[in-house]
């Protein structure tokens, strides 16, 4: 299932109008921390626009890409739950961090609102619940298919995951490069570059002026589910 598809159970309206009647509504560029001790620590962000990624190092100071977020979604919420619920929690800095892959614009509540919600108001304490298990089984499909698909597999379902449209063109947004992309399916970007040579031979993906563009869904679809 797609991390749209399984999104598609949380009250995206919702969740939405708390942040909008008790946030503040900010506009961050791209390639822009979210995660530093002045930000995760003090706010939660609904993510209306954009793309964002979470991301880690590795021992050797390598970037790995570990989910990409698309709108709709909760981020920063971890610091906050943790101190909840683990009595004051550590401040101490996590391996993870949250940047934005484009241009992003996000409602935020501050951790005073956000607890007070949570103790006051049943929905969304539900929203929230939703939409934190979304993010855990997304991080357990990742793991599955990075353990039982080829990455010529991994590669389609993720051009699909990720593509939006625009004026009925279907694309991929220019923030996907090939070597975001090999972070994120853990392969080389020599590997990304030559399966989407092959995708664009077939017919099915293109380069454009927005991204990638996806030319035949449908085959893309069959790509991402075929046997291997």
């Amino acid at each position: 299932m797609s991390n749209s598809g399984i999104l598609e159970k949380v009250n995206k309206d919702k969740i939405k109008e708390y942040f909008v009647r008790y946030g503040e509504r900010v506009e961050v560029a791209k390639e822009s921390a979210m995660c530093s001790p002045k930000l995760s620590d003090s706010y939660v962000y609904y993510l209306e626009r954009g793309i964002a990624g979470l991301t880690s190092l590795t021992d050797g100071g390598e970037e790995k890409v570990v989910l990409f977020f698309p709108r709709n979604r909760l981020l920063g919420f971890t610091p906050m739950l943790m101190r909840r619920f683990r009595g004051g929690g550590s401040r101490d800095a996590e391996p993870f961090g949250i940047d934005t892959k484009t241009d992003c614009v996000f409602y935020r509540i501050d951790e005073k609102t956000f607890n007070r919600l949570l103790d006051e108001d049943r929905v969304f304490m539900s929203c929230v619940l939703e939409i934190v298990t979304c993010h855990y089984v997304d991080l357990v499909h990742k793991y599955h298919e990075s353990q039982g698909s080829s990455a010529r597999k991994r590669f389609a379902k993720c051009l699909l995951d990720f593509s939006m449209y625009s004026e009925e063109i279907r694309y991929v947004p220019k923030a996907f490069t090939y070597v975001e992309i090999a972070k994120y399916l853990g392969v080389h970007p020599v590997t990304v570059s030559k399966m989407a040579a092959d995708l664009k031979k077939r017919g099915l993906i293109d380069k454009g002026r927005k991204g990638i563009m996806i030319l035949d869904g449908h085959g893309l679809e069959l790509e991402a589910e075929a046997e291997e």
